[in-house]
This record gives C-alpha cells, structure tokens and sequence, in this order.
C-alpha cells in the first residue's frame, strides 16, 4: 500500500480553520438531542454543465493522478486497490514538480505506540505541538473506505491538526474488511478513543479538552465514537470534525450521482 504522506502545507489552511472553532469552544457542554435526517432524495442526475470546476490546484492533483494510472478502486481486488495510486501519491508527485518542500512540520514531535484493543494492539502515532500544555486532545480516525489506506497515507492530516489548532493529535488505525468485518473498526475506534480518554494526561493532553475527527471512514468511525461515548456516559468529545462522512448509504445524493 502506498505510504505516502498527503503534505501539510496543502491540507493545514483548510483542515485547521475546520476544527480550530471546536477547539475555541472546548469547554461548552455538548449539545443534546437527535436530528432526523429527510426523507427526499435526489433521484435525477446531475448535469455535467452544473457540476463545480475543480479549483487549478486540485485540477493538477486530477490530471497527476490520471498520469499515475489511476483507475476506480471498487473493483479491483483488495491487494490491488491498496497498492494502488491514491490521491497523496498524485499531491506528492504535483509538489515535486513545482519545487514544493513536502517534509513534515519540524515542530511537531511523533512517536508511535500500540493501544489495547478488542482483538489485539492497535497502531497509533501521536503528534505533539511545541509548547508546555497540558493541549486539547484529538482523536483522529483515517479515511479509506474501511479497507486501504493507514496512519501513515494521512500523516500530515494529523500533523495539519496539531499545527494549526495546537493539540496532541492521536492518529489510531483499526481492523479493515474483508479479513475483519463489521462491527470490528467501530469496536478498535471506540477503544483508542476510551484509551486515549484514560491516558490523556500521560500524553500531555487535558481530557476536559477531548475532540474527534475523522476523514471519510473515518469520519463514520468518529460520528459512531461520539455517539458511543454518550451511550456509555463516558467523556464525550467536545467537537467533531468530519471531514467529507459517510453519512449514509443512499447513493442517491449529488455527491454520488
């Protein structure tokens, strides 16, 4: 699988104005209450003329990625669509043709550890901002469609996370399909974050400052995490950022059509 990392630098301005509110109203009580999704659906495809034009900066990831040989991963078998081209590996090759520096953040300290899980170790990475803290925490699920992609594919989301809102970023993975089915990733995500709850202080992290995030899987992860912790009456994260969720499963929206 690739392991290249999607650079800071592209994904920091916009990932960090997500969640830098959350961080700013980390200590206002979660609110209550359920919402009730509609009913309608989109049921009429959407044009190509009304489709958005993708900015130059992703339209040049688009055309990179067509380079590399990319094709849809839905079909392809599951060790190819791992070891297949992904989107960092198109952004890396982009800034390496434009000079771009693509290194990571001098100023965050990493050190990868294993958290306990229900069926074996978990793999983490924890990301540290300079300063003195005790920092807000963020538990931080990577997307993948709960079968490729790694805490090292979306290293710099997290680092993006801890530069620019100044928290302790703890990236977990979990179990993916098909070797592990559902409910497998909800359970491994629901018990780094209970770990990283327990253990926030250890990590230089404050546990009154909890949040989550995710990216697509991931965000799903994070989205169930949160509803778990409450269902528990455990701590719950103070703010969720999900980052383009799976949200549901009616492939009938615009974003699918």
């Amino acid at each position: 699988m690739s392991t290249k990392p999607f650079p800071a630098a592209v994904l920091s301005s916009v990932i960090a104005s997500a969640v830098l509110p959350g961080a700013a109203l980390a200590q206002t009580e979660p609110a209550q209450g359920t919402i009730t999704a509609p009913d309608a659906a989109v049921t009429t495809p959407v044009a190509a003329q009304d489709m958005a034009t993708p900015a130059p900066e992703m339209q040049s990831v688009l055309d990179k990625l067509a380079e590399l040989g990319a094709k849809p991963q839905h079909p392809l078998p599951v060790d190819q669509a791992r070891a297949h081209p992904t989107p960092a590996d198109a952004v890396a090759a982009v800034m390496v043709d434009k000079g771009i520096d693509a290194g990571p953040a001098a100023d965050i300290a990493t050190s990868d550890i294993v958290i306990p899980g229900p069926a074996g170790d978990i793999k983490a990475r924890v990301y540290t901002p300079s300063g003195d803290g005790p920092f807000p925490v963020i538990v931080y699920y990577h997307g993948g469609g709960w079968v490729i992609a790694d805490i090292d594919t979306y290293d710099a989301s997290a680092r993006a996370l801890a530069l620019g809102v100044g928290a302790v970023v703890v990236s977990s993975h979990y179990r993916q399909g098909p070797e592990d089915v559902f409910p497998a990733a909800h359970d491994d995500a629901y018990a780094a974050y209970v770990w990283v709850v327990e253990n926030a202080g250890t990590l230089n992290g404050d546990p009154a400052r909890m949040l989550i995030a995710g990216e697509s899987a991931g965000a799903n992860l994070a989205a169930n995490v949160a509803i778990m912790a409450r269902d528990a009456q455990i701590t719950q994260p103070l703010h969720q950022l999900l980052v383009y969720p799976i949200a549901g499963n009616d492939m009938t929206t615009p974003s699918y059509l």
